[in-house]
């Protein structure tokens, strides 16, 4: 059978799931595990609706039926993360659980509790239970998968790639790691971003005003849960002005598209001066936002065994430009060689080998966009999503100084890598298998 092929795989093992799930979910009932109980309920039920988005793309369906067997297997035995963030998230949630809804609704979060208030009205139906948690964070992360799936669909209108994509998703270790346990708020982060992007590259192909709403309401929340999202401000504009209206004349056009503009940045100032996106931006405790203020965020970091870059700070902005470029090697590529001392530091510089690929993957499809003299829509887009990756990746190399934390935040950029890197692999690939 053609990897192209239709197959059901993926819905079946969804279904099978639902039905097992919910049968140990009523024995769990009987035996007063209400853990149990609620988890695999809200896990039937979630994975009962994969099952019917995995039919639109089962073109697909075995990498999609691995990701989820995968993430599967993380939410039943990969309980909660060994952190203080889990302890944290939870206080929060049972507050926001405990509060008249009328309450709640006007006391959203505008920071990283926002995953708190998400996961408290779990809480406030199934009781302060972990596992319905786990269950949505995994249905979050595999639908993580079927987003990417269809942006690289829409970018490279081919197949092959798509699978090619649909299994770098499925398979990618720490995409897996940080798909299920408690207090992760990673897989809500990535499904906001990415609703974004997509819903950005139908607008800017389609140019219907629909998905340019879409992608706002869906960029709004990711700021909330990271402050990092904001730079995709900067990739709305860029993709309003960027793009072309063959049915207006250039005046028409260029006022249109300024007011447009205009009008968005007027609206995420305003959602900036509420506190959207800026958690990190004021960080109290005496650090300001300066140069000297994110160095020592960066010092705050460097603490523990997988700490990188201890005691490097500067004042001076110009230096402190100078060495980024160090920060965001060491930000996407540690652990380096002479920094293993156990197993644990192993698989993170598996970790590393794999950016190191996709970084080379990543600057190769750049070069060959920047050489062509007309640029497709598609080409001109990836080179867009190049500039908020490189920018992004600065952002977090600024105030990272652990390669643990490097880990796990580079890990949500693992999908901007693929989109633009993608169909290099597929040929790579392609080239492999046509040698043997």
């Amino acid at each position: 059978m053609s990897i192209c092929n239709k197959n059901p795989v993926a819905s079946i093992v969804m279904i099978a799931t639902t039905i097992g799930a919910v049968l140990i979910s009523s024995i769990s009932l009987i035996i007063g595990n209400d853990d149990v109980c609620y988890g695999l309920l809200v896990l039937g039920i979630l994975s009962g609706g994969l099952a019917i988005s995995a039919i639109k793309r089962s073109h697909t369906g075995n990498a999609i039926a691995i990701a989820y067997i995968t993430r599967l297997i993380i939410c039943i035995l990969y309980t909660v993360q060994n952190d203080g963030d889990a302890d944290g998230y939870g206080i929060y949630a049972v507050q926001f659980a405990a509060m008249p809804i009328s309450d709640v609704f006007s006391s959203i979060p505008t920071g990283a509790y926002f995953y708190s208030w998400v996961i408290s009205f779990l809480f406030r139906v199934f009781g302060e239970n972990y596992m319905p948690v786990r269950a949505m964070n995994m249905a979050i992360s595999v639908y993580c998968v079927y987003i990417a799936i269809d942006v690289v669909d829409l970018i490279y209108g081919n197949k092959k790639t798509t699978n090619v994509a649909a299994w770098c998703m499925a398979l990618f270790p720490n995409l897996i790691r940080f798909s299920s346990y408690f207090a992760n708020r990673e897989p809500l982060l990535m499904i906001f971003t990415l609703l974004y992007i997509k819903h950005s590259y139908i607008y800017y192909l389609k140019n219907n005003k629909t998905h340019l709403f879409l992608s706002v309401v869906f960029l709004i929340p990711a700021m909330i849960l990271h402050t990092s999202m904001i730079i995709m401000i900067a990739l709305t504009v860029l993709i309003i002005l960027s793009r072309k209206d063959k049915y207006s004349s250039r005046l028409s056009n260029a006022l249109k598209k300024g007011l447009l503009a205009g009008g968005l940045i007027v609206f995420f100032i305003y959602m900036l001066s509420n506190g959207v996106g800026t958690e990190k931006l004021g960080v109290g405790g005496g650090v300001e936002l300066s140069i000297s203020g994110i160095s020592s965020i960066g010092n705050m970091s460097a603490e523990g065994r997988a700490a990188y870059l201890k005691g490097v700070s500067f004042s001076n902005p110009i230096l402190t430009i100078l060495f980024l470029p160090i920060r965001m090697m060491y930000f996407l590529y540690t652990p380096f060689l002479w920094m293993i001392r156990n197993l644990v530091d192993i698989a993170g510089l598996f970790d590393a080998l794999l950016y190191i690929y996709l970084s080379i993957a990543v600057i190769k499809k750049s070069i060959s966009i920047l050489k062509c003299d007309h640029k497709s829509t598609e080409e001109k887009f990836i080179l867009m999503l190049l500039l908020v990756l490189v920018v992004i990746v600065a952002m977090f190399a600024a105030v990272t100084s652990n390669y643990g934390t490097a880990i796990r935040h580079r890990c949500k950029l693992f999908p901007i890598f693929l989109f633009i890197a993608v169909d290099g692999i597929q040929s790579k690939i392609e080239s492999i298998i046509i040698k043997k």
